[in-house]
């Protein structure tokens, strides 16, 4: 089963750079995996298991990123790895850029918000622990206080995100243009 979740997720993310959000579904990765649509059926009952799958890959994904950050670091350090290491990810897997920000999929499934409420849960947890790391550290003197702190890193790099999301966007209607003039 292992191998099979691999490839739905390597053709899933295909579609969606390729085509976008709106183009991953049963019948569409069906296709792209070279399968009937009965076969998928088995595995994945509708078009909101294939993205419950790729976020609850995101979420393992980003768990697996933060326990590769070494902890004796220096909470300054800590922060320049995580962000290097989160954007480097999101630039590599810009599918889960499209995910996130797509407007409509939060609220197609609860699942999918409870979802993306416990990744944001454990960024912000993980920076709440070295935000108070550092100040007790003294390495940030700052008296704003670290739920402030953490909620404010979060939406910079939500938005710094966001920008690079829109940029791909923006590459995939290139491709599209291009191609209806071939």
């Amino acid at each position: 089963m292992k191998a099979q979740e691999n490839e739905i997720i390597e053709k899933a993310a295909g579609i969606i750079v390729n085509s976008g959000v709106e183009e991953l579904t049963v019948h569409n990765l069906a296709d792209k995996l070279q399968i009937k649509e009965s076969q998928l059926y088995q595995q994945l009952t509708n078009d909101e298991d294939i993205y419950l799958l790729l976020l609850l890959n995101l979420e393992n994904d980003i768990v697996n990123l933060l326990k590769g950050i070494e902890q004796s670091d220096s909470p300054e350090s800590q922060l320049k790895i995580l962000f290097k290491k989160l954007y480097f990810f999101f630039i590599q897997k810009p599918y889960y850029l499209d995910i996130i920000f797509d407007k409509n999929l939060k609220n197609r499934d609860k699942r999918f918000m409870d979802t993306f409420l416990r990744i944001r849960k454990l960024a912000k947890n993980y920076l709440t622990e070295v935000i108070n790391k550092g100040k007790t550290e003294n390495t940030f003197k700052t008296r704003v206080p670290t739920s402030v702190l953490a909620g404010k890193i979060l939406t910079d790099f939500r938005t710094f995100m966001k920008d690079e999301q829109r940029f791909h966007e923006v590459i995939l209607e290139m491709k599209k243009l291009q191609t209806s003039k071939e």
